[in-house]
């Protein structure tokens, strides 16, 4: 049943009988103008009533409240937007989501433009004929994945601009044979995604509890309306109406808060970095040091599973197949443009790591890491950080304190940035990734170069990401997708490990990707 109501008294007659099991219901509530005397309005009258008869608990949360929840094994997460960011790179490089070419009244849905701006099936990019609904469901996966990245780019620059809102739901159970539980959320699939993996602890949601499962006092819904009214003022909006739909037991609140041209916002985006890709798909580089026993060949295997492990499963899933971005060794032996005096390095790649967006002609993006980052998770997500004015992503890590050696003895030098080269998403077209040439990688000081002296373009990846060895916890990072052996493992023949943390993890790795 979707219907209008035009007062009070009919809002109670539509849902005299309604079943809480029904997810069919859509009744419109109607709206009103926040700036005016609106609670002689039918339409107050029947939030207020919906509210105290109909709905769960509504809660004002914020993200580091869920994070403990989650934490706890008390509530599922999102899958940090693995999957959305496979989809996402395995078409980027070939167009760009835009909307329909042919729009059906009533339909929402998004079409593909190839890189030449021409629309183009989605499905002549994979190996399989597609059915309309294929084909729709694909547009849909590659729209939501470009989303993400839109998403995350905006609420950096802006702020939120509109909470997510939705449902508790049950979950089976933990591990402790105890009741879990989800947010069921519409809109905003893609935000919770954002959400979890922007970590953000200040993050807005409205949920509506039924269950009462998370621990925090019930909030009237009139502080919900001052507080979008706040907002709404604060941000100058053009229009001052809220409209209110009782839809599968909850209420949804909709403002000028929620962007009503984002979709084109998304598509303008993305295709910006669809030409930015300049047509290739991003590229991995994993450090190699000739010294260092099979620990590339580890990280490259753990990388590449992880982000299949990521992807899920499914239609779309049997669609694209298992793919990965092309994965290669940083090898300095095959770079003979590298002729750097081997000194004061650490390692192989210390310095040969800025030669990436020359070996990729300057063009597309691609990522480095150190041959001893090990992934539990896809690294892919990571990418959504990159500001596309900017020329390199990182983790800018802040330590007070370093390990005084590393590498079985060797000094560890502390310097500002340090480690912020360890993990790198280049812009490789960018003017100032166009200052790393050959000569300069094998002039310039290693300063000018770790320290990005060439560039003030830096994108911030969250910490939260990586484990760095020696300096965090997992209970701390528990969220963590990555490990960082900064100080060495039992990859460097001879060397001492018993003061290596966290190696429980490197064996597992190992273990698993002994075949």
């Amino acid at each position: 049943m979707s219907v209008k109501s035009d007062s009070l008294e009919h809002t109670k007659e539509l849902l005299k009988d309604w079943d809480p099991a029904d997810k069919n219901t859509h009744v419109q509530l109607g709206s009103f103008n926040v700036k005016e005397d609106y609670k002689d309005t039918e339409a107050y009258k029947s939030l207020k009533w919906v509210t105290e008869n109909r709905t769960g608990k509504l809660k004002q949360v914020k993200w580091g409240d869920m994070t403990k929840l989650i934490k706890e094994q008390k509530f599922l997460g999102w899958n940090k937007l693995q999957s959305h960011s496979w989809a996402y790179h395995y078409f980027l490089s070939k167009g760009y989501t835009a909307p329909p070419q042919n729009p059906k009244p009533g339909i929402a849905g998004m079409d593909f433009k190839n890189s030449n701006d021409e629309y183009q099936k989605i499905e002549e990019f994979t190996d399989t004929k597609l059915s309309e609904q294929q084909d729709s469901s694909l547009n849909a996966v590659y729209y939501h994945g470009a989303k993400a990245h839109w998403l995350v780019d905006s609420i950096r620059k802006e702020g939120l601009w509109n909470a997510i809102q939705g449902t508790v739901s049950t979950a089976g159970m933990n591990s402790r044979d105890e009741r879990m539980y989800q947010l069921s959320i519409h809109p905003g699939s893609v935000r919770s995604g954002v959400f979890e993996t922007m970590n953000d602890p200040d993050l807005d949601l409205w949920i509506w509890d039924n269950h009462d499962a998370i621990p925090l006092p019930e909030t009237p819904i009139d502080e919900m309306i001052d507080e979008m009214k706040s907002q709404l003022v604060e941000r100058n909006a053009d229009h001052y109406s809220m409209s209110f739909s009782f839809t599968r037991g909850y209420l949804e609140i909709h403002s000028d808060l929620l962007k009503m041209n984002f979709r084109g916002d998304v598509t303008d985006f993305n295709k910006k970095v669809n030409k930015l890709s300049a047509g290739k798909p991003l590229t991995i580089y994993v450090g190699y040091d000739s010294r260092h026993k099979d620990i590339a060949e580890l990280s490259a295997k753990c990388l590449k599973s992880s982000i299949l492990f990521g992807a899920g499963h499914g239609d779309i899933h049997d669609i694209l197949g298992d793919w990965t971005p092309e994965i290669k060794f940083l090898d300095i032996s095959k770079i003979p443009e590298y002729n750097r005096e081997y000194a004061a390095q650490s390692t192989e790649f210390t310095y040969s790591r800025f030669l990436i967006p020359y070996l990729e002609n300057y063009e597309g993006f691609s990522i480095f890491i150190d041959d001893d980052i090990l992934f539990n998770e896809s690294i892919l997500p990571m990418f959504y950080y990159l500001d596309l004015d900017d020329a390199v992503a990182c983790v800018q890590y802040d330590f007070d304190t370093y390990a005084e050696t590393k590498f079985n003895g060797e000094k560890n030098v502390s310097y500002p940035k340090k480690l912020w080269s360890s993990l790198m998403i280049f812009n490789n077209g960018h003017e100032d990734c166009k200052k790393l040439t050959p000569e300069v990688i094998n002039t310039e000081s290693g300063k000018y170069l770790h320290q990005f002296e060439w560039t003030d373009k830096i994108s911030e990846i969250p910490e939260w990401y990586v484990i760095t060895e020696g300096h965090d916890t997992q209970e701390e990072k528990w969220r963590a997708c990555a490990i960082h052996y900064t100080r060495g493992g039992p990859w460097i023949e001879g060397m001492d490990t018993s003061e290596i943390e966290h190696l429980n993890m490197y064996e597992r790795f190992k273990n698993k990707h002994q075949n």
